[in-house]
Formats: structure tokens, C-alpha cells, sequence
């Protein structure tokens, strides 16, 4: 019987102990680069709008940069 928390403590179902291949892939140290923490408030429906961007940024980030360009050059015309 190992310390327990260890694979040698002899149970079955060790949450401690990663699976392997399991999370995210290991980075050589020249290749990672620390994800800048974003924080929104907003109100309900607001959010939700902002979700469904995320999501299309996430499939297509080209496609997102030029409607956002498109937005904002509307924008312009109405100030």
C-alpha cells in the first residue's frame, strides 16, 4: 500500500493522477505564449450576441476582422 494520492495506493479511481493524452498539448518554451485574462460585463442580451461572435471568431478569425471592419466603417457614417 502506497501514500495515498500516489498509483501505488492501490485504488481504482485516482482523480490525482492525469490520464495520459488527456489536456492540453506540451509546448516547447519558445512556442508558449500566456493568454491575456478578458473580462465583459454586459447585460443578458448583450452577452448572448457576444457568445455567437465568439463562436464564429473561433471558426473563421479572417472572416470576423473583415465584417467588423465593414461595422465599423458604418459607424463612422452615422456620427
Amino acid at each position: 500500500m502506497g501514500k495515498a494520492g500516489t498509483p501505488a495506493d492501490g485504488r481504482k479511481n485516482n482523480g490525482h493522477w492525469t490520464k495520459a493524452g488527456a489536456g492540453r498539448p506540451r509546448l516547447k518554451p519558445e512556442e508558449r505564449k500566456q493568454r491575456r485574462s478578458h473580462q465583459i460585463r454586459a447585460f443578458d442580451d448583450e452577452y448572448d450576441i457576444i457568445k455567437r461572435f465568439i463562436s464564429l471568431v473561433r471558426q473563421d478569425k479572417a472572416k470576423c476582422a473583415q465584417a467588423v471592419s465593414i461595422l465599423e466603417l458604418g459607424s463612422e457614417k452615422h456620427d
